[in-house]
């Protein structure tokens, strides 16, 4: 019982942040844009919502600061787009476990870190920040064949989850399938390069098809993701403005953690806590790869979680 406390409170802690809707004390105040993007920067690559090193987190930032200052000088908020996946979480058990179609702990999480990055901007810049978080479910149906209708379910969830936190003003979701069709991916799957896929490989597909697979299969599927992710950020590009980030930093793009300590794409599993014996409660992304030393109980706070949530996931380790 002392365990599901723990974790109560560590919740209760976590989603204070939403509550504060008071305006944050300016403890710097710069209006030359040059200035107040590299201030802006800085907040970015804190270890709170940036896992690389200094000296890789400055090599993106020329790009960035440009896109910042666009937006002081258009006197707009600070417009960041993230992507977030397909608009589903992979199995984490491919063998016996289906996929999901519902936000959980880890976008409850994203939502957090967003605002938390939003409030220290506001003591630099009042205007703040603008977030959508981006679903590129058109490249989950042309690689996985994940359906449209399952993914647009998980959007509207997503929606409703970003209403109950009151963060609706400062962040929306940009669904790929609202903005384009299927016919304007351009998809010829033979000019992808299909090499033998590894046992890690194959691996990797099955969790994201939610059920085992062969090694034609698999070398089919990521010959298709060369092909449809390629379509998918020529698309994209046309569409975002501003900085654009993924949880795990590309060439392109920058990395923005999506939980507290955490380097990884919350759709790659679910998000739970962790209860270990000193007492203490972290988050931990769980996948197909993870090994746990005690099973993991489903905690019902409904009392806690902002809707839709209602329970989410934890276990106690040594």
């Amino acid at each position: 019982m002392h365990v599901e406390l723990a974790i109560r409170r560590y919740l209760a802690n976590a989603l204070d942040v939403f509550a504060d809707h008071s305006e944050p004390a300016r403890e710097v105040m710069c209006y030359n844009p040059r200035a107040l993007s590299a201030a802006a920067f800085g907040i970015l690559t804190r270890r709170e919502f940036c896992y690389l090193s200094k000296s890789r987190a400055n090599e993106y930032a020329p790009d960035i600061c440009l896109e910042l200052e666009k937006n002081v000088r258009a006197s707009a908020p600070l417009q960041f787009h993230l992507d977030i996946g397909g608009g589903y979480h992979a199995s984490t058990d491919p063998q016996n476990l289906s996929l999901s179609f519902s936000p959980g702990l880890g976008e409850l999480l994203l939502l957090r870190q967003i605002k938390r990055f939003d409030d220290q901007v506001r003591c630099v810049y009042g205007l703040g920040t603008r977030f959508s978080l981006v679903i590129d479910n058109l490249t989950a149906l042309l690689v996985n064949d994940i359906p449209i209708e399952a993914t647009q379910r998980y959007c509207q969830e997503l929606r409703h989850l970003i209403r109950s936190v009151g963060l609706d003003v400062a962040v929306d979701v940009l669904v790929e399938s609202e903005r384009f069709s299927p016919n304007e991916y351009q998809t010829d799957f033979t000019t992808a390069i299909a090499t033998e896929p590894s046992a890690a490989d194959i691996e990797n597909v099955a969790r994201f098809i939610g059920r085992p697979c062969g090694v034609q299969e698999a070398k089919e599927r990521i010959a298709r993701y060369q092909v449809v992710t390629q379509a998918s950020e020529m698309h994209l590009a046309a569409i975002i403005e501003g900085v654009h980030m993924t949880q795990r930093a590309t060439r392109s793009t920058f990395g923005f953690r999506s939980f507290p300590g955490g380097d990884s794409r919350i759709q790659a599993g679910e998000v739970i806590l962790l209860w270990d014996k000193r007492g203490a409660v972290t988050p931990k992304l769980l996948t197909s790869r993870t090994k746990l030393e005690a099973q993991v109980d489903s905690l019902d706070a409904p009392e806690l979680l902002p809707a839709p949530l209602n329970r989410i996931g934890y276990t106690a380790i040594a």
